[in-house]
């Protein structure tokens, strides 16, 4: 999912930044262009034929990278209530009591409440969301344990 185009003074073109809906690296890009990537740090072009650092940083549960460039942080979308954070990895907590296969389903139900969180619906829309998302993690894990149940039987 790519970001709204990010402006900061000094570099050559808009910044976005695209994230993958299950895992890996988010690719960052200025005016279309791929950044070119050092370790950690992404070179972006400026506008008078230069190279200013940037670094790309992920908050726990924020569907939103914070891209610093020369010290200043720059959000690349809203900021998340911390109600609906907390909603999107409720999922998880399946690992407590259908352990492995109860993980992965848990971990798939994350994935999906954090592309929910990228919308732009309401926050009570988004978390009633993320509550039916999770009831039915519940029963995708459910079914899952009870046709194992059944094989093994």
């Amino acid at each position: 999912m790519n970001t709204e185009p990010l402006h900061v003074a000094g570099v050559a073109g808009p910044i976005v930044v695209t994230t993958k809906a299950f895992g890996g690296r988010p690719t960052l890009t200025v005016a279309g262009v791929p950044a070119a990537r050092t370790g950690k740090r992404y070179a972006l072009p400026t506008a008078d034929g230069g190279v200013v650092q940037a670094t790309l940083r992920t908050a726990f549960a924020d569907p939103y990278p914070v891209v610093a460039v020369n010290g200043v942080q720059h959000r690349t979308g809203p900021s998340i209530p911390v109600f609906l954070r907390i909603l999107a990895l409720l999922p998880i907590l399946l690992f407590t009591v259908g352990g492995v296969i109860g993980g992965l389903v848990g971990a798939f139900g994350v994935l999906a409440n954090l592309t929910v969180a990228r919308t732009q619906l309401a926050p009570a829309v988004k978390a009633l969301v993320m509550v039916g998302v999770g009831i039915a993690t519940a029963i995708v894990w459910l079914a899952i344990a009870v046709a194992l149940n059944a094989a093994v039987s």
